[in-house]
């Protein structure tokens, strides 16, 4: 890797996976190495996993995004997840069951593999807590540097049911969350007890959940459906196009963005229906297709497979990738169609010229 590439394109031969904001100016991204059929093998080589970090308190004016990196080679960290612990610290855990621990300074460590019958698949926070989400209705809340307890009964996390388990969980509280994933299967913990909540008889595929500051539950599915709710009343919208699937839900300025590998889209707080529209990303920069995203410090973080962008509520930033906004695609086309009229006039005065001169001759 080049030096310029070690600084501005360190993602140039990976799919962003993950992102989080860990301070109002440092960014955290993990992101995996592109492999070819040829070279990929689940057993012997699944690629690296690289972290980046950006300070933007650090960042030459007028200069491309510098980022810092770490990486890992062979079958560290493959599949990874990213939290905020405290003020410019995180942890990254893949399903594997590796913990990264990175902290100011030094305090950057590899901490204990989590047991296989707590292997988790995502990583959240609610409050001062950290929760790890894993399949067979598996919570995990952080204790200590390498410490975790079942948050889970194992009443519940065992089942001979199909189609159960959770994929993401959220909360107003630790005393309030919300768990979902599955089909249909949706819990409350009150701090005491879990609870299923039966939502509706016909099926969904929760895939996120945010516990908004509307004071409902948002949870995105796939097929684009998204249910509004909390206790025991809830409403579910179906839309049309049934072909994008949610892979992220957050609460950002008295919106809810909905992320996917297609497009992003937006629903205010307190809307009267639940019929979210496409996200133009205030016609600043060229949409994304935000797989992951993050709020913190006032800020909205979203992340692609190529694109890193951030929002302070006014103004987007692309951190990484990214084109042309809109207007400045509609202004440059507008300037090469006068320049090509400008050379179609050029071409007709020499076309005239030379008439005129063939007809003196």
């Amino acid at each position: 890797m080049s030096n310029s590439e070690s600084k501005y394109e360190v993602f140039s031969n990976y799919v962003i996976h993950d992102c989080l904001i860990a301070g109002p100016e440092y960014f955290v991204i993990s992101a995996e190495k592109i492999l070819s059929e040829e070279e990929y093998d689940y057993y012997e080589n699944r690629g690296s996993t690289r972290l980046g970090i950006h300070n933007l308190s650090k960042q030459p004016i007028g200069e491309p995004t510098i980022w810092a990196t770490r990486t890992w080679e062979g079958h560290s960290f493959f599949n990874t997840r990213l939290v905020n612990t405290e003020y410019k610290e995180y942890l990254m855990m893949d399903d594997a069951g590796q913990v990264f621990f990175g902290g100011l300074g030094d305090k950057k460590f590899v901490e204990d593999r989590i047991p296989p019958d707590q292997r988790c698949h995502q990583l959240t926070k609610v409050g001062d807590q950290i929760y790890g989400i894993g399949f067979d209705r598996t919570i995990l809340k952080r204790i200590d540097h390498g410490k975790w307890e079942h948050l889970t009964p194992r009443s519940i996390r065992k089942s001979s049911l199909d189609n159960i388990g959770f994929d993401d969980m959220h909360g107003f509280s630790e005393e309030d969350l919300y768990a979902v994933g599955g089909q249909n299967d949706v819990w409350h913990y009150d701090g005491n007890d879990w609870r299923f909540i039966d939502i509706c008889d016909d099926p969904i595929l929760p895939m996120a959940v945010c516990c908004a500051e509307d004071g409902f539950v948002y949870i995105a599915c796939a097929q684009g459906v998204l249910v509004r709710g909390r206790n025991e009343e809830w409403e579910v919208y179906r839309p049309e196009d049934t072909k994008v699937k949610f892979t992220e839900a957050v609460s950002y300025q008295g919106r809810i963005y909905l992320g996917s590998e297609k497009d992003v889209f937006v629903i205010e707080h307190n809307a009267e229906t639940l019929a979210y529209k496409p996200y133009d990303f205030e016609g600043q920069i060229s949409p994304v297709r935000a797989r992951r995203m993050d709020v913190g410090h006032g800020l909205l973080l979203v992340a692609s497979f190529h694109r890193v962008a951030l929002f302070d509520g006014k103004q987007w930033k692309n951190l990484y990738g990214g084109g042309p906004s809109p207007e400045e695609e509609a202004a440059l086309l507008e300037q090469m169609v006068r320049d090509a009229e400008e050379s179609v006039d050029a071409l007709h005065d020499i076309a005239d010229k030379l008439k005129s001169a063939k007809g003196q001759g």
